[in-house]
């Protein structure tokens, strides 16, 4: 089986790579050969993405005339073509191209497939277009109830399944070191605030914080996976120093994700991918949720039953008790696995 991939990441955001490099990984053990469009993809990136794939093929780096011309040829390069998870975008005109080459391969016999995608809601055109390339691929899979919803045109119709978010795959594949746990770790995002309410909402998570770093004598490490997360982030080490709490920063990156989760005896975030990423690695982490802004990670955690694991920021609750017991996500990693891998059957 030859693959091509399509490669998209926000370069920025290390949840959305890491992501990309787990099902990359699992894919690679059923390819005879992977293919990769890198276009848009910054060289730094694409190497991560790949740095565990036998023999990879750079399919395009630009997509000129050449790019088009093995597409339409595309028959002699792969048999399956992966759209990568993200969020779609909304329909559009823009949406004619893809659903034009997705009729040209089914007539090929190429499988065109779409992995963890959240679908936004679509109107008129835009949501006629989203079903129609829905029908025309062999497979979508979305990572959300409500954007199985949106784009489900009939009860019966087998090519679209939900499942969570693919950051489970992650569940098993990483080893914890065995050392002792001590350290908070704090990482949030302030962006969907407007700025007038955003010191209050860093002052908010500050109190949070220091509560539970007074309790069990917890030194404070701040982290952000999004480079725009960190204006947040020092925000409120900032307001922790002013509470005579000493705090350290890092940026997490794939190199340092493990051994900085696993070494934390306590995780707080407003981030899905912190959370669950942190939940993966078997760790003592709380999803800490705005009702009003944090639908997708109310949703997700409710899909994998993970519903006592959200935590309010008004919460001051024991979150290292005995009965803050450790959650085990292999169950829905074996599922994820087991359902991609019969997609490609």
């Amino acid at each position: 089986m030859r693959i091509l991939y399509l490669m998209k990441t926000q370069d920025s955001n290390l949840g959305d790579l890491l992501i990309n490099k787990l099902l990359i990984d699992l894919l690679a053990e059923k390819a005879d050969r992977m293919l990769f469009d890198v276009s848009g993809v910054s060289k730094q990136f694409r190497d991560a993405l790949i740095a565990d794939v036998r023999n990879p093929v750079i399919f395009a780096t630009k997509r000129g005339l050449g790019y088009y011309l093995k597409l339409l040829f595309c028959r002699a390069y792969f048999d399956v073509i992966i759209a990568p998870p993200g969020h779609a975008g909304k329909a559009n005109w823009r949406h004619v191209v893809p659903i034009a080459f997705a009729i040209y391969y089914r007539l090929l016999g190429v499988r065109y497939m779409r992995l963890g995608k959240s679908i936004p809601i679509n109107t008129g055109l835009g949501a006629r277009l989203e079903k129609l390339l829905v029908r025309l691929s062999h497979h979508t899979m979305v990572r959300d109830q409500e954007s199985l919803e949106r784009i489900r045109s009939s009860k019966d119709q087998r090519n679209i399944s939900c499942a969570p978010d693919l950051i489970v795959l992650l569940s098993g594949k990483e080893k914890p070191p065995v050392t002792g746990k001590s350290g908070l770790v704090v990482s949030f995002r302030f962006d969907y605030y407007p700025e007038d309410k955003r010191g209050a909402f860093v002052k908010q998570v500050a109190e949070l914080a220091a509560h539970n770093a007074k309790q069990h004598s917890l030194p404070v490490t701040l982290t952000w996976q999004v480079e725009r997360d960190e204006a947040c982030v020092r925000a409120i080490a900032a307001e922790l120093n002013a509470m005579g709490l000493e705090t350290s920063q890092l940026g997490i990156t794939l190199d340092n994700l493990t051994p900085t989760y696993c070494s934390a005896a306590l995780i707080l975030s407003n981030r899905l991918h912190v959370a669950l990423t942190s939940l993966s690695l078997v760790t003592n982490a709380w999803a800490v949720c705005d009702p009003a802004k944090d639908h997708k990670i109310i949703d997700a955690f409710k899909e994998l039953n993970l519903g006592q694991r959200l935590l309010s920021i008004d919460q001051r609750d024991d979150l290292m008790s005995a009965t803050s017991a450790s959650v085990n996500l292999q169950p829905a990693r074996d599922a994820l696995r087991s359902a991609i891998l019969q997609t490609l059957a």
